[in-house]
């Protein structure tokens, strides 16, 4: 059985860097709950192959429907460095292609909807927007916790019309904390890691949009070495525009739905000749205001680089330190 400082550095892989597109402007959305940070000039590569196929949305009244359905393929490189012994820096860019798999003509509260530019049924790819984040490790005892500063910026002009689109073309800053806890004393080797966090997007023509993700992983080691996991994660919506506010200018509106999701999910992770190798399938229990209903299928591979990453190791062995009987993170469209 992996003990709880081994198993916590093959979690990071898969939760750290899954980063759901921000497609045409439901669930945009990412995963990152990650508390330790690597050591002084340590980390890891992240290379992440995600498939996001979303059905229709959810609407104001988190009704379904079939409404702009998508296909998305996406790449997504992360960085984790660690900037001092304390500090981490992340660093991550997607790569998206997505097709229009929807009705030539639909309607969102008793609007005439029609499809982007982009929505003639094929593959449309292009790179998305950069996004950097800091985060700062203290102890409470005997549990990390890593407030943090994040945001997010388009890389380059790109079409925001339609559902096939690569994104929003919206800044985004974000803070919060990620915590990490020891569940040896449920079952021996497991954990937990959460996140919390304050968003809020560029204002663009009056529309605001301000939300709070919420973001739970909990990780079960295996005598096999692999580590199994769940995933749960809630946006929750606090200022965004209605339907009858966005038909001022109706031809962007995906660009402004600011929605509020529960997603669920499942994973696996396990250590191959010291690379981390994850997969895992989410999909999107509930919504309103324009949420996807969407599942993702995604895997990928950690390597890590630097001495050995003994900023994980170490930080990880103060847990594991305390006696085993007190070892107690979706942006969107």
């Amino acid at each position: 059985m992996l003990d709880f400082c081994t198993a916590r550095r093959y979690a990071r892989s898969a939760l750290a860097v899954v980063f759901l597109a921000v497609v045409s402007g439901a669930n945009g959305a990412f995963l990152n709950a990650q508390a330790w940070t690597p050591a002084k000039g340590e980390g890891t590569v992240s290379l992440t192959y995600q498939n996001y196929d979303v059905a229709g949305h959810y609407d104001a009244r988190g009704r379904k429907n079939n409404n702009g359905g998508t296909q998305s393929q996406a790449a997504v490189a992360e960085v984790d460095y660690g900037v001092t012994n304390t500090i981490g820096l992340t660093v991550n860019l997607p790569f998206i292609a997505s097709k229009y798999t929807g009705p030539p003509v639909y309607f969102v509260g008793g609007v005439e909807t029609h499809p982007g530019p982009l929505d003639d049924g094929t593959y449309h790819g292009a790179f998305q927007d950069l996004r950097v984040e800091v985060r700062r490790l203290f102890w409470a005892g005997p549990i990390p916790v890593a407030p943090f500063i994040g945001a997010t910026f388009p890389t380059h002009e790109y079409e925001t019309v339609g559902e096939a689109v690569p994104g929003r073309h919206r800044r985004d800053l974000q803070i919060g904390a990620n915590v990490g806890v020891n569940l040896d004393r449920v079952l021996a080797g497991a954990y937990a890691h959460g996140r919390y966090s304050y968003a809020a997007a560029q204002r663009i023509e009056g529309f605001a949009f301000t939300r709070s993700n919420v973001d739970v992983e909990i990780g079960v080691p295996l005598p096999s070495r692999v580590v199994l996991r769940g995933f749960a994660g809630w946006q929750i919506r606090h200022q965004g525009p209605s339907v009858q506010e966005l038909t001022v200018d109706w031809e962007h509106h995906d660009r402004f739905i600011a929605p509020s999701y529960t997603t669920l999910g499942v994973g696996a992770s396990v250590p191959i000749g010291g690379v981390d190798v994850y997969a895992l399938w989410l999909g999107t229990a509930r919504g309103s205001n324009g949420a996807h209903r969407a599942r993702t299928i995604a895997a990928g591979m950690t390597f890590p680089f630097g001495s050995r990453l003994r900023g994980l190791s170490n930080s990880s062995a103060r847990v594991t330190e305390i006696p085993r009987a007190s070892g107690d993170r979706f942006g969107g469209h």
